[in-house]
């Protein structure tokens, strides 16, 4: 049975093909010698019919070894022509296999070979496409990184108003999504409506004529409740109220974000794009509430801002205004005066003989005594008027409407209240005031004319005796 198997593997095989070309092409010659021996050394042999049987006999043995050579040569030609072009590239072709022999199985052999190059080609081409897609979301998580960055730095140096770092802000928040836009609402006033604040790639009016009530009806209002980010997107679930809030404003998915600082309101984020059955990946929400927490930042920072400039015009130790602040205000006080034809007055202060009181009853006893010096001077301003410290000892007070004379009383009132304040509490003996008035025209129209004016009547009021008011 085993020698049956390898005869019959043998007959299949190229080997014994070739041998078998082999031999018929043999045959050949060998034939010659035959028909030379028995021509020439056999005349018996010469007749015609024996000669050209011999001579068809060697042709057909030569045609047939010719055939089957060129069987076992063209699958071979084939297959190196196929190989060539699987070689430049072109994976798709296919190798024709007649036969089960041993180029039969090189045939199959190559054909899986391309197959799984193929196979490899594809999954290549696949994964260069995901990772195509990976490296645009990196390259937009980058930007949106070097955005942060820097309105954080523009945050922290402050040199950058908060109208220009919002426009700014809500314009690079845009650009996390593919044709995104961006709306950024606050409220009106403090505690009030929401309108819009600033927005980019907005062509719907809807969205920026849109009135937001935070504490009302409206799809907003649970995410201000909650502080809460609010979600829609191809899967989701719209309730009718969404449902005809997306149709109003003409939009197709939305994010919104809430902030808030402490328990105060201030702002609400509203980003989306137009794009068709968007949706919403967890690390776009993280990347934009990030923007929404720079958003609160600078929101924060500007409301800390404007209080401490408030603070920086008034002085620490009386809370009257400083003399920057005051001058400012007598600046426009002039202007008013002079368009509406009113008089304006300011009076300076200077307490008698303070040196020689601080260092007689030191640091704490002098700052005492100033606060309680501003204080009377402060309740004396009026309505509209305004008192500020301009110096360590100096104070002025800004009063409109008031002619010189009208000043000059109040100037008196003032340091009558100073002396019968007793703010020394020894016997008799207490702090003084000396005072000078200016009165817009007739001193000067400008700022720095009237106060000039007040402090030459406040010197001649120290070197005439001091105590006392002059105009």
């Amino acid at each position: 049975m085993g020698i049956f198997k390898k005869v019959n593997m043998l007959s299949k095989g190229l080997r014994y093909k070739l041998m078998l070309a082999f031999s018929l092409m043999t045959i050949i010659p060998l034939l010659t010698c035959g028909y030379i021996i028995s021509a020439y050394l056999f005349p018996k042999l010469d007749d015609l019919i024996d000669v050209s049987i011999v001579i068809l006999s060697s042709v057909a043995v030569a045609l047939l070894g010719l055939v089957l050579a060129k069987k076992l040569v063209d699958p071979v030609i084939d297959m190196a022509i196929e190989t060539q072009i699987i070689a430049s590239g072109e994976y798709n072709g296919k190798i024709a296999v007649s036969s089960d022999d041993e180029i039969g199985n090189l045939g199959q052999s190559i054909n899986a070979m391309t197959q799984k190059i193929r196979s490899n080609i594809d999954e290549l081409k696949s994964y260069g496409q995901k990772m195509k897609e990976v490296n645009v979301e990196i390259h937009k998580k980058m930007l949106a990184l070097s955005s942060l960055l820097q309105i954080g730095d523009i945050i922290s140096a402050g040199s950058v108003q908060l109208d220009s770092l919002l426009e700014f802000t809500a314009e690079e928040v845009s650009m996390v999504f593919d044709n995104g836009f961006s709306v950024l609402y606050m409220p009106k006033a403090e505690g009030g409506d929401f309108v819009a604040k600033t927005s980019h790639n907005i062509e719907n009016e809807t969205l920026r004529n849109l009135v937001i009530k935070p504490a009302g009806p409206g799809i907003f209002r649970k995410i201000f409740e909650e502080n809460s980010i609010m979600v829609i997107d191809k899967g989701t679930k719209l309730s009718r109220e969404a449902g005809e809030f997306m149709s109003s404003c003409g939009l197709k998915n939305i994010l919104a974000i809430p902030m808030n600082s402490g328990r105060r309101n201030i702002a609400l984020l509203l980003i989306g794009t137009m794009l068709d059955d968007y949706r919403f990946k967890p690390d776009d929400t993280d990347v934009i509430k990030v923007f929404a927490r720079q958003i609160t930042i600078a929101i924060e920072s500007d409301i800390l801002h404007r209080k401490a400039k408030e603070l920086t015009i008034r002085d620490e130790l009386t809370d009257l205004y400083n003399k920057g602040y005051i001058l400012t205000r007598l600046e426009e006080e002039i202007k008013r005066a002079i368009f509406y034809q009113r008089p304006c007055s300011l009076i300076a202060f200077n307490i008698d003989g303070f040196k020689k009181f601080r260092d007689v009853r030191g640091e704490l006893a002098a700052e005492e005594a100033l606060m309680r010096v501003a204080r009377i001077i402060k309740e004396n301003t009026g309505p509209i008027g305004k008192a500020a410290r301009i110096g360590g000892d100096e104070f002025a007070m800004l009063i409109p409407e008031k002619n010189k004379k009208g000043a000059a009383e109040v100037a008196e009132d003032v340091r009558k209240k100073i002396v019968s304040a007793n703010l020394l509490k020894e016997g008799t003996a207490n702090l003084t005031v000396s005072c000078g008035v200016s009165e817009n025209p007739l001193d000067g129209a400008t700022s720095d004319e009237l106060f000039r004016k007040a402090m030459d009547a406040l010197k001649q009021a120290k070197s005439s005796g001091r105590n006392k008011v002059v105009v």
